[in-house]
């Protein structure tokens, strides 16, 4: 039963204590607008610059410091990378770019170097590697940093490359795949089948007056290590024997028949037709065989071109690799893109000066006079439209632009998808190890690299999704919470006074 003798007490509101409570609240609400609206601002609405980047703060006069990992191959490449990079700081004397040459595409040391927080602020990267990253959330995300002009100055097919879920992670430099470059010193004219190839490659191996009887084989039909391939040279020849790397649900059928019979066949340009050396482990081996003229073909991209052309002049030629005469197929090269992605701040700690310095240096890496010099220098097919509407129309300088342009017909778009990082080093673990000991076993290799690719998918998607949550974001997800609570609470103590 309630005791009637018991009174409640109620602290009488008195209007100064209510005033102040407001005005209290007022500042908590003027505080976390604030806040909010400097988000909003600088990360939601920035401001063009003149060429198309944005700049995302009033800092960018200071002097800063962007790192920057990866020139491209020796050569043509790592010459125009150069050059751009004395005129960048020319034009931008308030930048400093600390550049690390000697890392390479699809490096461990960026993946741990992200992990640690010590990331480059600029990787030069492909654009299947980055897309993996992106996952991860090492990169960058570029949406809200460029304009729709500026993006649409490059070719869809190389943006579509570089995007994920509607979000531009990376700006392209070029696009480009391998074709089959050979030496006319040995072969006259190019093969347009598998057999001819095959045949040339022979006859070259054969040859009594290159490889005198009972001597070694001083020059070769073929350049070309299985062990050392990545798998992004083999990949091209998948198709040629009816095969896939992954189906349509993006899943790995490595061990069907046509995978088998590609693998088969380049294993035994080996050990079945003896045209290519045993015991090749690095692709640098390959490539001083067909520079000093012991190979008389060799299978790569255009980023080596320019020093191919050094050792072998006019004797250099390339073509599309040939047809697969035997399955009516052509083998079809991935088809990708190099190019330049910015780092998270979680990965690597860049701050909104550095972003604006890094976008002003991937942008002129990336116009159309740069691309136009890596078209001369290295063979670099471009991503920029203008720049490769200026080359078709000035093909004549390059006398291998035909080879390439006929290559360009059988291709297939690079994979972009996570499922793809865990073919490249379960492939050089298994097909290499096929090639290295010289056993002939390639089903029983091609049924253990599914096998292996297939547990790594599932593991991951066993994990537990992390959510990763940048600073930028706690600072509005508590700008929100202020602004609310100092709401609500403004709305009680009004009523509280009534």
């Amino acid at each position: 039963m309630a005791n009637n003798n018991i009174k409640l007490k109620r602290k009488k509101i008195t209007g100064t204590s209510v005033r102040n409570k407001l005005k209290v609240l007022s500042v908590l609400m003027v505080v976390g607008i604030f806040v909010l609206t400097a988000f909003v601002t600088v990360y939601d609405h920035p401001t063009l610059g003149s060429s198309g980047v944005v700049t995302p703060s009033a800092s960018s006069g200071n002097h800063v410091t962007i790192t920057v990992w990866g020139s491209g191959s020796p050569g043509g490449e790592e010459e125009v990378f150069n050059s751009t990079l004395a005129y960048f700081e020319q034009v931008y004397p308030n930048v400093t770019v600390d550049d690390s040459p000697a890392v390479g595409i699809a490096s461990t040391t960026y993946t741990s170097a992200a992990h640690a927080g010590k990331a480059p602020d600029i990787y030069r990267d492909s654009s299947d590697n980055a897309g993996v990253l992106y996952a991860e959330g090492t990169v960058l995300a570029l949406n809200k940093y460029l304009n729709s002009t500026y993006i649409k100055s490059f070719s869809p097919g190389t943006i579509t490359a570089w995007s994920a879920n509607n979000s531009l992670y990376g700006i392209p430099v070029n696009t480009n795949g391998v074709g089959l470059y050979y030496n006319s010193k040995f072969v006259k004219t190019a093969p347009k089948t598998v057999y001819q190839m095959i045949q040339d490659a022979l006859n070259v191996t054969h040859n009594t007056t290159l490889n005198p009887s009972g001597s070694a084989t001083k020059v070769w039909g073929l350049a070309y290590g299985l062990g050392t391939d990545s798998g992004y040279r083999s990949a091209a020849w998948f198709p040629a024997f009816g095969g896939t790397l992954f189906n349509s649900k993006q899943m790995p059928v490595l061990n069907s028949t046509g995978d088998i019979k590609a693998v088969s066949f380049l294993y035994n340009l080996t050990y079945k037709y003896h045209v290519s050396p045993t015991g090749l482990t690095t692709m640098t081996q390959q490539y001083n065989l067909f520079e000093d003229n012991q190979s008389a073909f060799m299978i790569d991209g255009p980023w080596d071109q320019s020093t191919y052309t050094q050792y072998l002049g006019s004797n250099l030629h390339v073509t599309a690799l040939p047809f697969n005469n035997a399955t009516g197929l052509w083998p079809t090269p991935i088809w990708g893109s190099v190019g330049y992605f910015i780092s998270s701040p979680q990965a690597s700690g860049i701050t909104s000066s550095q972003i604006w310095a890094s976008l002003k240096f991937i942008e002129m890496l990336t116009n159309t006079t740069a691309q136009i010099h890596l078209f001369d220098k290295a063979g670099d097919f471009p991503s920029s439209i203008a720049a490769g509407n200026y080359i078709t129309a000035h093909s004549n300088n390059d006398p291998l632009i035909k080879g390439w342009l006929d290559q360009e017909n059988h291709t297939m778009p690079q994979p972009g998808f996570v499922n793809m990082n865990y073919y490249w080093p379960n492939f050089h673990t298994y097909v290499g190890n096929l090639y290295d000991n010289g056993t002939n076993n390639v089903s029983q290799t091609m049924n253990d690299f599914q096998r292996a690719v297939v547990n790594e998918i599932n593991e991951l998607s066993a994990k537990p999704t992390s959510i990763s949550i940048s600073l930028y974001d706690i600072l509005a997800i508590v700008a929100v919470v202020i602004i609310v609570a100092a709401a609500a609470s403004v709305v009680y103590v009004r009523r509280k006074k009534k």
